[in-house]
């Protein structure tokens, strides 16, 4: 029967409450944290994410967790392998606290080694792959990673570095460990030492496309909740819309955004061991692979960025391959465009899911899925009551009323307890456990959240504030445009004039794109410089958009 009920903060909360008292592994209590501001946590929850992965077992048993061009491997044999790394690090003198870093593409070995570095209790600083020589030595002296474990593309771009480093590759390279040597042997136990909860588990360094990239630093704990977070999510849409999302049988999920990125690490990753998923790996994102990995193997949860479901959408052999397994296609990242969503509900019938999350809030934000989604589908959703908070502040920190414009600022156990060796850019982001999240929203009388814009890209054509996720979903409703971006440009008169670089397969006449903006927009809004190419626009590591590249391009003569 369709589904007709729509979620709201308060039957969200009563079905927390009622879980809470049928699951006591989801209860809450309050807790005073280090930076000496209460949250509410998961009582029951394991403190560190060794004991985490010794849980799960008990939890599900043994399952088939990961699968990489064609190899399985099972829980037990993945835990396994890591456990032998584990005890390597520690026989290298690798401390729980000392950093260690992973930089290579997707691939078993990459989960192995941040299994192992986190069961062991050092700190885990993922790389970001795309990364050449300067960024990748900045990274490395910055995180002061003591091992690194690489591949050897990445290993070209460092081996000059003083850096003890583990190679996947099979050829041996000279002053090299293989990464073969470290899984060998038969560790049946993690070293003896770990971490606390409050310890830093891992590194993430921003994908900004400006300045250089800040190292955000995230504990066990802020891990551990993020995870129950979303993992109490799939309850509480169990016992408010009778769905069933984290008992689906032979559940699997198509693993294709970068590891180093927040969404591959916890919500695809550490999300899918949770959850009894078994993780099909994509080392790049191919949509043609994608249908044909989620054909053979029957997957069940398609996540990624939304430009990953166009690609889908709009592949030219999509009804070709069989998608029935599909539970769920969710997204993150970016705001899909409306048109899109409900596009993907005419072709394939299959509930959506997106999310809003930050690399500083351990990906845990707003959710939103199902009918919710196709009635709002320009909000980001609700956020985890009782575990975290979300409100809407002015410049001067005061808090907004629903319906009123300003900064969303977000509470939780999940927030980064700072940017390493940055402790200015912290202040001025945290305070009293509420954090900056630099998007621009507002709150409705449902509780649910609608971003706006970017703070920092909010075009201001003379005095007028200009959105750009406004304009850019006005742009995607006019048939030929794939997609577009656009920013403020420079200009003497205003300040700044609005520009719009578009990914088109037509040929498109501005007069006409400008008189359709007319119905949606006024004036000043519609863009005057457009710019037009016929390929995906260009992208940082995360799949966000280039925006400061795109303003370059359309600044460029």
């Amino acid at each position: 029967m369709p589904e007709t009920k729509i979620t709201t903060k308060t039957n969200l909360t009563a079905a927390f409450a009622e879980l809470r008292k049928s699951n006591p592994l989801l209860d809450l209590e309050t807790r005073k944290l280090a930076n000496d501001i209460e949250y509410k946590v998961f009582k029951s929850a394991p403190k560190t994410l060794r004991d985490l992965f010794d849980a799960i077992p008990l939890l599900h048993g043994n399952f088939p967790v990961l699968l990489d061009e064609g190899i399985q491997l099972s829980y037990e044999e993945t835990i396994a392998k890591a456990k032998n790394v584990a005890n390597y690090l520690t026989a290298q003198g690798i401390k729980p606290g000392d950093r260690v870093g992973i930089c290579m593409q997707n691939c078993a070995e990459w989960i192995i080694a941040h299994l192992a570095i986190s069961g062991h209790g050092a700190t885990s600083v993922p790389l970001n792959s795309w990364w050449r020589e300067e960024e990748l030595k900045y990274g490395i002296e910055h995180s002061e990673v003591k091992i690194i474990f690489l591949d050897k593309k990445r290993y070209e771009f460092i081996k000059d570095l003083p850096i003890e480093k583990v190679i996947v590759d099979d050829d041996q390279v000279d002053g090299c460990t293989n990464f073969s040597a470290t899984v060998e042997g038969s560790c049946d136990s993690w070293p003896e030492l770990n971490a606390n909860d409050e310890d830093v588990n891992v590194i993430l360094y921003t994908s900004g496309s400006t300045g250089m990239p800040k190292g955000v630093m995230l504990s066990h704990l802020a891990v551990i909740n993020s995870l129950f977070g979303f993992y109490t999510f799939g309850e509480l849409r169990g016992i408010i819309h009778e769905e069933e999302l984290l008992g689906v049988e032979n559940a699997s999920i198509l693993l294709n955004v970068p590891l180093f990125h927040v969404t591959g690490l916890i919500t695809q990753f550490l999300l899918s061991m949770l959850g009894k998923r078994n993780i099909i790996l994509m080392r790049k994102w191919d949509a043609t692979e994608a249908l044909e990995l989620i054909t053979k193997h029957k997957v069940t949860n398609l996540s990624g960025v939304p430009a990953q479901s166009w690609d889908l959408l709009n592949h030219p052999e999509v009804d070709n391959y069989d998608l029935s397994s599909l539970t769920d296609i969710s997204a993150g990242g970016a705001a899909r465009p409306e048109e899109q969503v409900i596009n993907l509900d005419k072709k394939f019938s299959i509930p959506q899911s997106f999310a809003w999350g930050m690399t500083e809030t351990t990906a845990i934000g707003t959710l939103l899925r199902g009918n919710d989604y196709l009635e709002r589908p320009n909000s980001a959703g609700l956020c985890i009551p009782d575990l975290t908070e979300i409100a809407i502040i002015d410049d001067e920190w005061n808090f907004l009323d629903v319906g009123q414009i300003g900064e969303m600022v977000f509470k939780s156990p999940t927030n980064t307890i700072g940017y390493l060796k940055n402790p200015e850019e912290t202040k001025s982001t945290i305070k009293d456990g509420w954090l900056k999240t630099g998007d621009l929203g507002y709150l409705d009388n449902e509780g649910y959240i609608f971003i706006v814009d970017r703070k920092k890209a909010l075009i201001i054509r003379g005095c007028e504030n200009i959105s750009c996720l406004e304009v850019e979903n006005a742009l995607d409703k006019y048939n030929g445009i794939v997609e577009s971006c656009v920013c403020g440009i420079y200009d003497e008169k205003f300040g700044e004039i609005v520009g719009a670089y578009i990914y088109t397969e037509d040929e498109l006449e501005t007069d006409s794109i400008k008189e359709f903006l007319s119905k949606y927009l006024a004036n000043y809004k519609v863009p005057e410089i457009f710019k037009f190419i016929d390929k995906p626009l260009p992208r940082i590591a995360s799949e966000k958009l280039d925006r400061v590249g795109i303003k370059k391009l359309l600044t460029d003569k």
